[in-house]
């Protein structure tokens, strides 16, 4: 399983995107920039430039725009194919955008931010895609145009925020290890249950919505019944301990191309970034590791990053995984066949 290792940041990489069709890859950076490769050559194809570190992104169906979020609450939304900022919605400098996502549909996009201080506010702001793209602007910025609905945490900052229910709810994690379901259109809590003794730094929802994983600095990813918040497995990674950083569920996770179910997802991480010049990369923990969630058994690793692994996504196809780490590389793989036999 040898990968592409692509190499065209200057420093660690903070979030990955495939487009729906999974022919093109996007990475973004703390070098401020966000690259596009081909997916199956690792050519790369152009660089979009920041103001600020890129934290997070969304692409949409018709891949043809890409949103991003940075370190000072920049939102860019710009035309794939030409490399412009369209648009772009400026916020405090003092808070950083912690997660983007698109409605079903493309219709609504939704930022979280969370203030960069201890005692700074945490909310939710949701966007009609349109309103945005439509908007008059001053040197592409967006002017007089209000969230269509803005929530605030009032317990602990949100970290990643997810639709679900066909719209209806929104799922946040936050930093002090809870998740909570959000109705839309009350902004109200729905339920909430603390699973994590640390923040939560990732979290993601299978294609069909059966399940939620989640990724935590307390070492431990838990596997979670949306419906009643019950945690159904928690894997915990030893030998060594690690932070889990990032967790993806495989697109294959309720039937495969050949009507088998895979049950399978990734966790990647590592231990502290202060701490990696001092120890061997087989004893940081870098490596991505697969389990079959279902059973809460580990089925498979790949090594290779020489740094903690900060984000990972499936392509669509659920064929070919991206890894991007704090030492400024992107490795994609290849699954083999071998892999489609696993349980």
């Amino acid at each position: 399983m040898k990968p592409i290792i692509l190499q065209g940041h200057t420093r660690p990489i903070r979030d990955i995107k495939f487009n729906k069709d999974g022919d093109f890859l996007f990475t973004g950076s703390n070098d401020r920039n966000v690259t596009l490769w081909a997916s199956e050559t690792g050519e790369r194809i152009g660089t979009y430039y920041h103001s600020a570190a890129v934290n997070n992104m969304a692409v949409t169906l018709d891949s043809r725009i890409l949103i991003t979020g940075d370190n000072t609450g920049g939102c860019y939304f710009w035309d794939i194919n030409t490399g412009k900022v369209l648009k772009k919605i400026e916020m405090d400098a003092t808070f950083s955008i912690r997660s983007v996502d698109l409605s079903y549909g493309d219709q609504n996009i939704m930022f979280s931010y969370g203030g960069r201080t201890r005692d700074a506010k945490s909310f939710v702001d949701i966007y009609k895609l349109s309103d945005i793209l439509s908007a008059s602007t001053t040197n592409t910025i967006v002017k007089n145009v209000a969230p269509i609905k803005s929530i605030t945490s009032s317990v602990s900052k949100f970290v990643t925020c997810k639709w679900i229910n066909l719209n209806n709810n929104i799922i946040c994690s936050r930093e002090d290890g809870a998740i909570q379901m959000i109705d839309y259109e009350s902004g109200l809590t729905i339920k909430e249950n603390k699973i994590h003794s640390s923040i939560i730094m990732d979290m993601d929802i299978s294609k069909r919505e059966e399940i939620i994983l989640t990724a935590s600095k307390d070492g431990k990813s838990c596997v979670i019944d949306p419906d009643t918040f019950e945690v159904i497995h928690t894997l915990h990674p030893q030998d060594p301990t690690r932070n889990i950083n990032t967790c993806k569920i495989s697109p294959l996770f309720s039937l495969g191309d050949d009507g088998e179910e895979k049950y399978h997802a990734i966790l990647a991480g590592g231990q502290e970034s202060r701490e990696v010049t001092t120890t061997h990369s087989k004893k940081g923990g870098f490596e991505l590791l697969f389990y079959n969630i279902m059973y809460g058994e580990e089925i498979g690793s790949i090594q290779g990053h020489f740094g903690p692994v900060n984000t990972m996504a499936f392509g669509p196809s659920g064929k070919i995984i991206a890894s991007g780490a704090e030492d400024a590389t992107i490795r994609v793989h290849k699954l083999e066949d071998d892999y489609f036999n696993l349980p």
